[in-house]
């Protein structure tokens, strides 16, 4: 299976996802597939422009704990400092 057809595979199941929810996918689900993704980047088997082609999809998430997982507390936790949390 190629790129593409990687690509094409997960926007179809993630597109199953949303019309399931109306759209509005939940929270909970936004952060199943961030991670689901995360991890496909983190071991070569999605590029990184395919990665924020897929994230780009999902809703913004506050406090995203996946983000703070790839990139580390420390440096989520500067950025917190830095703007007063």
């Amino acid at each position: 299976m190629d790129l593409k057809d990687i690509q094409s595979e997960l926007i179809y199941r993630l597109q199953c996802d949303l019309n399931y929810f109306d759209g509005r996918l939940p929270r909970d689900y936004a952060i199943a597939w961030r991670a689901y993704f995360a991890a496909l980047l983190e071991w070569g088997v999605i590029s990184v422009s395919v990665h924020y082609a897929l994230g780009s999809l999902l809703p913004e998430i506050e406090d995203d704990p996946v983000e703070m997982i790839m990139l580390g507390r420390e440096e989520a936790d500067a950025g917190d400092k830095a703007a007063g949390s």
